[in-house]
C-alpha cells in the first residue's frame, strides 16, 4: 500500500504531512505559523478572523452539492417514513436537520460560522418541505397540527449538527 505524501502549496518541491488548521492546505515547516489552534499557512495566519469566516469557493461547492443532495434524498426518506410510521414526525424532522448540519459541516471543512449556518438552516427547511410535499402534496398541510413544529425542530438541530 503506497502512501501519498503531499507537497507544500508554497514550495512544491518540499514534501509535508502538515496541513493548515483553517483551510486544510498542505504546508511545510518553513511556511507554517504556530497558533493557539494549530498550524496555520501564511495566508490564514495574517487574515483576520472575521474575513476567514466566509470560506473558500470549494467549501461552497461541497456544502451546496452535498447539502442539496442530502436535503432532497433526506426529504424523500422523511416522506416515506411519514407514510409508514405515522408518529414521531417532529423527531424525524429534527434528526433530518441534524444530518443536514453534519453534511454542511463536512462540506465546510469544520467551519460553522455564517454563512454556513444560514445554508444549513435553509437546507433543513428545504428537506422538511420536500418531505411534506411528497407525503401530503403540500409543504404546509392543512390541519397538520403539531407537524408544523417539524420546521423549527429541523432548523435547530441543523445548527447543532453544524457546530458538532
Amino acid at each position: 500500500m503506497t502512501e501519498i505524501v503531499q507537497t507544500c502549496v508554497n514550495h512544491p518541491d518540499v514534501e509535508t504531512r502538515i496541513a493548515c488548521s483553517t483551510c486544510g492546505d498542505p504546508i511545510c515547516t518553513r511556511c507554517m505559523h504556530t497558533a493557539a489552534v494549530g498550524q496555520k499557512c501564511p495566508q490564514c495566519a495574517r487574515t483576520p478572523r472575521s474575513a476567514r469566516a466566509l470560506g473558500k469557493p470549494e467549501h461552497y461547492v461541497r456544502v451546496l452539492g452535498g447539502g442539496i443532495t442530502a436535503a432532497l434524498v433526506g426529504g424523500v426518506v422523511y416522506a416515506q417514513l411519514l407514510a409508514t410510521v405515522r408518529f414521531g414526525s417532529v423527531i424525524m424532522a429534527a434528526l433530518l436537520g441534524f444530518l443536514i448540519g453534519r453534511v454542511v459541516r463536512w462540506g465546510a471543512r469544520g467551519q460553522s460560522q455564517q454563512p454556513f449556518r444560514g445554508i444549513a438552516m435553509g437546507l433543513a427547511t428545504v428537506a422538511v418541505a420536500v418531505g411534506l410535499l411528497v407525503a401530503f402534496g403540500n409543504p404546509l398541510p392543512v390541519g397538520a397540527g403539531l407537524l408544523i413544529l417539524a420546521y423549527p425542530a429541523a432548523i435547530w438541530l441543523a445548527i447543532r449538527g453544524l457546530h458538532g
